[in-house]
Protein backbone atom coordinates (compact mmCIF):
# COMPACT_ATOMS: atom_id res chain seq x y z
CA UNK A 1 0.00 0.00 0.00
CA UNK A 2 2.50 2.14 0.65
CA UNK A 3 4.20 1.27 -2.54
CA UNK A 4 1.53 2.41 -4.81
CA UNK A 5 0.89 5.58 -2.53
CA UNK A 6 4.96 6.37 -3.36
CA UNK A 7 4.26 5.61 -7.14
CA UNK A 8 0.86 7.98 -6.99
CA UNK A 9 2.75 10.52 -5.50
CA UNK A 10 5.71 10.35 -8.14
CA UNK A 11 3.30 10.49 -10.77
CA UNK A 12 1.55 13.79 -9.94
CA UNK A 13 4.60 15.07 -8.95
CA UNK A 14 5.87 14.71 -12.69
CA UNK A 15 2.72 15.96 -14.13
CA UNK A 16 2.81 19.63 -11.97
CA UNK A 17 5.61 21.08 -14.64
CA UNK A 18 3.61 20.36 -17.61
CA UNK A 19 0.11 21.41 -15.75
CA UNK A 20 2.21 24.53 -14.83
CA UNK A 21 3.04 24.95 -18.77
CA UNK A 22 -0.02 25.20 -19.75
CA UNK A 23 -1.37 27.42 -17.20
CA UNK A 24 -2.30 30.98 -18.60
CA UNK A 25 0.11 34.56 -18.20
CA UNK A 26 -1.91 36.55 -15.16
CA UNK A 27 -2.80 40.07 -16.45
CA UNK A 28 -0.95 42.63 -15.85
CA UNK A 29 -2.68 45.47 -13.68
CA UNK A 30 -1.55 48.17 -16.11
CA UNK A 31 -3.05 46.46 -18.73
CA UNK A 32 -6.23 46.11 -17.68
CA UNK A 33 -6.82 49.07 -15.06
CA UNK A 34 -4.19 51.67 -15.94
CA UNK A 35 -5.95 54.57 -14.36
CA UNK A 36 -7.19 52.77 -10.87
CA UNK A 37 -9.10 55.45 -9.13
CA UNK A 38 -9.07 53.91 -5.36
CA UNK A 39 -12.17 55.20 -3.03
CA UNK A 40 -11.69 57.53 -0.39
CA UNK A 41 -9.80 55.89 2.77
CA UNK A 42 -10.02 52.35 0.88
CA UNK A 43 -9.18 49.49 2.50
CA UNK A 44 -8.73 46.07 0.01
CA UNK A 45 -10.53 43.37 0.83
CA UNK A 46 -9.92 41.05 -2.53
CA UNK A 47 -8.93 40.82 -5.86
CA UNK A 48 -9.46 38.19 -8.54
CA UNK A 49 -8.31 37.88 -12.24
CA UNK A 50 -8.38 36.21 -15.04
CA UNK A 51 -6.74 36.18 -18.36
CA UNK A 52 -8.90 38.69 -19.36
CA UNK A 53 -10.41 40.45 -16.19
CA UNK A 54 -9.56 41.59 -13.17
CA UNK A 55 -11.80 42.75 -10.03
CA UNK A 56 -11.42 44.79 -6.97
CA UNK A 57 -13.32 44.58 -3.90
CA UNK A 58 -12.78 47.37 -1.34
CA UNK A 59 -14.70 48.87 1.77
CA UNK A 60 -14.57 52.54 3.07
CA UNK A 61 -15.85 54.33 6.34
CA UNK A 62 -17.08 56.83 3.55
CA UNK A 63 -20.82 56.77 3.04
CA UNK A 64 -22.27 55.26 -0.06
CA UNK A 65 -23.83 58.43 -1.12
CA UNK A 66 -20.07 60.65 -0.78
CA UNK A 67 -18.05 57.55 -2.78
CA UNK A 68 -21.11 57.54 -5.78
CA UNK A 69 -20.48 61.59 -6.16
CA UNK A 70 -16.95 61.01 -5.84
CA UNK A 71 -16.86 58.19 -8.58
CA UNK A 72 -19.40 60.68 -10.64
CA UNK A 73 -16.95 63.43 -10.74
CA UNK A 74 -13.69 61.11 -11.12
CA UNK A 75 -14.98 59.40 -14.14
CA UNK A 76 -16.50 62.22 -15.89
CA UNK A 77 -13.71 64.00 -16.01
CA UNK A 78 -9.38 63.92 -16.88
CA UNK A 79 -8.82 60.43 -18.50
CA UNK A 80 -12.37 58.83 -18.57
CA UNK A 81 -15.78 59.42 -19.91
CA UNK A 82 -18.43 58.37 -18.21
CA UNK A 83 -21.08 56.46 -20.27
CA UNK A 84 -23.63 55.30 -18.08
CA UNK A 85 -24.17 55.40 -14.09
CA UNK A 86 -27.58 53.30 -13.09
CA UNK A 87 -29.05 52.66 -9.69
CA UNK A 88 -30.65 49.73 -8.39
CA UNK A 89 -31.81 50.09 -5.11
CA UNK A 90 -29.21 51.62 -2.97
CA UNK A 91 -26.43 50.19 -5.30
CA UNK A 92 -24.94 52.43 -7.94
CA UNK A 93 -23.14 51.21 -11.37
CA UNK A 94 -20.93 53.25 -13.30
CA UNK A 95 -19.56 52.30 -16.24
CA UNK A 96 -16.75 54.61 -18.02
CA UNK A 97 -14.43 54.17 -21.08
CA UNK A 98 -11.22 56.04 -21.60
CA UNK A 99 -8.42 55.40 -24.17
CA UNK A 100 -7.70 51.87 -23.47
CA UNK A 101 -9.49 49.65 -20.84
CA UNK A 102 -12.90 50.00 -20.03
CA UNK A 103 -13.95 50.33 -16.18
CA UNK A 104 -16.75 49.53 -14.07
CA UNK A 105 -17.35 50.38 -11.21
CA UNK A 106 -20.49 49.35 -8.33
CA UNK A 107 -21.31 51.37 -4.95
CA UNK A 108 -23.27 49.43 -2.20
CA UNK A 109 -23.46 50.16 1.38
CA UNK A 110 -21.55 48.23 3.71
CA UNK A 111 -23.89 47.91 6.76
CA UNK A 112 -25.55 50.48 8.16
CA UNK A 113 -21.96 52.38 8.07
CA UNK A 114 -18.89 52.60 4.89
CA UNK A 115 -19.47 51.47 2.00
CA UNK A 116 -18.50 48.34 -0.57
CA UNK A 117 -17.31 49.29 -3.88
CA UNK A 118 -16.22 46.66 -6.71
CA UNK A 119 -13.92 48.25 -9.69
CA UNK A 120 -13.32 46.00 -12.46
CA UNK A 121 -11.72 46.04 -15.64
CA UNK A 122 -10.96 44.10 -18.72
CA UNK A 123 -8.47 44.62 -21.68
CA UNK A 124 -9.01 46.72 -24.09
CA UNK A 125 -9.90 44.12 -26.93
CA UNK A 126 -12.41 42.11 -24.46
CA UNK A 127 -13.67 45.61 -23.37
CA UNK A 128 -14.24 46.32 -27.22
CA UNK A 129 -15.91 42.44 -27.95
CA UNK A 130 -17.86 43.37 -24.93
CA UNK A 131 -19.11 46.99 -26.26
CA UNK A 132 -19.56 45.54 -29.88
CA UNK A 133 -21.81 42.36 -29.17
CA UNK A 134 -24.21 44.77 -27.23
CA UNK A 135 -24.39 47.64 -30.14
CA UNK A 136 -25.83 46.78 -33.41
CA UNK A 137 -23.95 47.02 -36.55
CA UNK A 138 -25.39 49.86 -38.68
CA UNK A 139 -25.55 49.35 -42.15
CA UNK A 140 -24.54 51.89 -44.25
Amino acid sequence: MLKRSFYLLLAATALLPACSRNKPKPLDLGAVLPNLPLPPEAQSLVSEGGTDAMQFLFVSPVSPDSIVSYYRSVLSSGVFRLINETKNGKTTAFYAEQDGPSIWVTVAPNGNDGSQITIAGATDSTSKAAMKAQVPARKP
